[in-house]
Formats: structure tokens, C-alpha cells, sequence
């Protein structure tokens, strides 16, 4: 199985008109992160644990069948301690902010959607090493080294798609597109959206609006503000981490949710009325990268090369969570129905050009801060 780029090129809560902490404070990291990162505390990773691992994850069903799938193996088969960080999205913010202080905390981030190209842009990311893009290149899909082979900076694992998922016990007609979704008379329904990224938030606005894939960017901010902002007062959560996005599926606080299809499917094993959509869905560029100065950072490597090295723990992780990982000819570990639903066998699904996405970050993420507090 080839890398989910490939394939896809082809084919807080919180009551409407409020806004949690929580919420505010993705919002204003996000903010503070487009400023871009400071050249301090750019070490060389001296002072480091050889034996220690801590790895900064995005929490909820992702993280956990992280660690079940890799965690724990890499742990018990080299002797490194694994140390879980959930800071809970704003990855490129607060690597940004680590740096500035020359304190940075993480060796390894499950870095999602959005924030790996803001990384890279930012100069926030160690290169690998000619070593191990020589060890790993075999055992990778094609694309599978980002941004590209010769500037490698993190390795594609856990690529989702934000796409919508409907509980039909709750509504009578589910919408299957972003414009149904936006369109609130014709669909009834408590809603929630993703909003730990302001890329993709925006650029889900613009598909209610019509946008085509197309013509996402460089992104009309107005039109993609204006377009959630019609739809604000028909939003009960607007939601930051995995763990907030599943509850209030399960809660049935929503009806009807736009969220990574990770999240969904596994709400799906508590609310099996969920019925997802993939047409208009959005595909996070995200993977394994190692924050500038890390203090582990060789530990770090020695991790990614490790899990290049198990596609039947990688097929483990898709097999539980749906999402893709590294591995070259994946194919020959998943059954068929796994591979059915894998995000690069949907159609409707647009790859997002993550550094056109990152180069707006700064303005889309004060805009839609303005508008949810607002």
C-alpha cells in the first residue's frame, strides 16, 4: 500500500455563543505559533536520558492504540522508557513556545494534521539523519518521508480524514457533504466541529460554502468566516481533542459531528447508529517528527526506525484505529474489509496541501478565535 498522499490525490464543548478555556487557549497557542519559532533553545540534545523517551500524543483513541500497537513493544524490547505527554493539540504553538524558553519537553510528537507542515515552516524540527532515512527508505511507502525524501522531517503515520459522522437514531435525514451540513434547515440537528486546527475548520467552512478542492487556497479567510459564522448558532460544541469529539457523540449531545474518522469509528463501538460520510472529507498530512533541540532526540530516531521495521504492529494499529501508517506493500498485513475502509480507498477525500495551509495559519487562527469568542 502506497502512502496516503498518494492515494489521495487520486481518487469544548460549549453552548452556541460561548466558548470554553480550553478552547480560548488551542485558539491563542495556535495564534502565537504562526508568529514562528525562535532560534533559541535549538540544542543539540546534550543532557538527554539515553534510556528515556517522552512522546508528546494527541490523546484519546489515537494515542491509546499508539501505545498499545507501539508503546509498549518499543519499551519492552530496547529498555527505553516511554513517557506519554497529551498536551492536547497545538503542537506547533507550544513547540514554538518550548523552544523560545529553551525548555524543550518532548522528544517525539504524534503530530497531527495542520501542525507538522507549521513545524516545518517554523524551522521547528530536527532533519533526520542520512542514517536512518538509508535504514528506513525500504521499508516505507513511496512519500512516506516528508515533506520529501531529500528534506525529510517526519514520517506519515496515522493520516485521517475529517469527515462527517451522523447518528441516525437521533435525526431523519443525515447530511452526507459539507454543503448538507452547513445547510441547517434542510438537515435539523445538533451539530459539533472539529476546531483543534484553524486550517481545517476553515477550510470545512469554505466547502459549506461551495468552495471547491481546488480553489482552497490560497484560502478566501472572509468567505470561510462568514460561512461559520452563519453556522455558529446551530453549533453545541465546537471540540479540541479526540476525547471531547467521542463524548459528545456518545453523549448524544450531537447528532451530527465532523471529525476524524479515528475518532468516529470508534465511537461508532458505543453508538451503532453512527453512519459516516467521506464526500468533502479532509485528509491531515501528520506523522512521527522530532522537535528541535530534543533532548532525547537519538532515542527519538531510533524509535522511528524501529517502527518502520514492525508493518505487523503497524497493521495491528490500522486494523483497531482505521488509519494508515508508514509501511511499504501494507496490503500483504490487512485484510480486505480493513483496507476497504482505509481513507485512501474512499472517494470524495482532498489531501491538503499542509504548507499553504500553515502560511495562513496566523490569520485563519486569530479570525476564527474572533469569531468563537465573539
Amino acid at each position: 500500500m502506497s502512502s496516503q498522499r498518494t492515494h489521495a490525490r487520486r481518487g469544548m464543548r460549549g453552548r452556541p455563543g460561548t466558548l470554553t478555556a480550553l478552547m480560548v487557549g488551542a485558539l491563542v497557542a495556535t495564534f502565537a505559533s504562526a508568529c514562528g519559532g525562535s532560534d533559541s533553545g535549538s540544542g543539540s540534545g546534550s543532557g538527554g536520558d539515553p534510556k528515556s523517551l517522552v512522546i508528546a500524543g494527541w490523546g484519546g483513541s489515537f494515542t491509546a492504540a499508539n501505545k498499545e500497537a507501539f508503546y509498549d513493544q518499543f519499551e519492552k524490547e530496547t529498555g527505553i522508557k516511554v513517557t506519554i505527554a497529551t498536551p492536547g493539540g497545538g503542537f506547533a504553538a507550544k513547540v514554538a513556545a518550548q523552544r523560545a524558553g529553551n525548555n524543550i519537553e518532548w522528544d517525539l510528537l504524534e503530530a497531527p494534521g495542520g501542525d507538522t507542515s507549521k513545524l516545518v515552516l517554523d524551522g521547528n524540527l530536527e532533519k533526520f539523519p542520512a542514517s536512518l532515512v538509508q535504514a528506513v527508505t525500504p521499508l516505507v511507502a513511496d512519500g512516506a518521508l516528508r515533506p520529501s525524501p531529500a528534506e525529510p522531517y517526519y514520517l506519515d503515520h496515522g493520516g485521517t480524514v475529517n469527515l462527517i459522522g451522523c447518528n441516525t437514531k437521533l435525526v431523519k435525514k443525515c447530511p452526507t457533504n459539507p454543503r448538507e451540513f452547513f445547510d441547517v434547515k434542510s438537515f435539523p440537528g445538533t451539530r459539533g466541529i472539529t476546531a483543534n486546527n484553524p486550517i481545517f475548520t476553515s477550510l470545512f467552512g469554505l466547502a459549506g460554502d461551495g468552495v471547491q478542492p481546488q480553489q482552497y487556497f490560497p484560502a478566501d479567510v472572509d468567505r470561510a468566516m462568514n460561512s461559520l459564522k452563519r453556522i455558529k448558532p446551530n453549533v453545541s460544541v465546537w471540540a479540541t481533542t479526540p476525547a471531547q469529539m467521542q463524548q459528545a457523540i456518545v453523549d448524544g449531545e450531537v447528532a451530527i459531528m465532523q471529525a476524524p474518522n479515528t475518532v468516529l469509528i470508534s465511537a461508532m463501538k458505543s453508538v451503532p447508529e453512527l453512519k459516516l460520510y467521506w464526500e468533502g472529507g479532509l485528509l491531515f498530512d501528520e506523522g512521527w517528527c522530532v522537535p528541535k533541540g530534543a533532548k532525547n532526540k537519538e532515542a527519538a530516531f531510533k524509535f522511528i526506525q524501529w517502527y518502520a521495521e514492525k508493518r505487523e504492529l503497524q497493521a495491528k494499529f490500522t486494523t483497531k484505529l482505521g488509519a494508515g501508517t508508514a509501511g511499504r506493500d501494507m496490503q500483504k498485513y490487512l485484510s480486505p474489509e480493513v483496507l476497504k475502509n482505509l481513507p485512501i480507498n474512499k472517494t470524495g477525500v482532498t489531501l491538503v496541501d499542509g504548507m499553504a495551509g500553515a502560511k495562513q495559519q496566523q490569520e485563519l487562527g486569530k479570525r476564527l478565535r474572533e469569531i468563537l469568542v465573539g
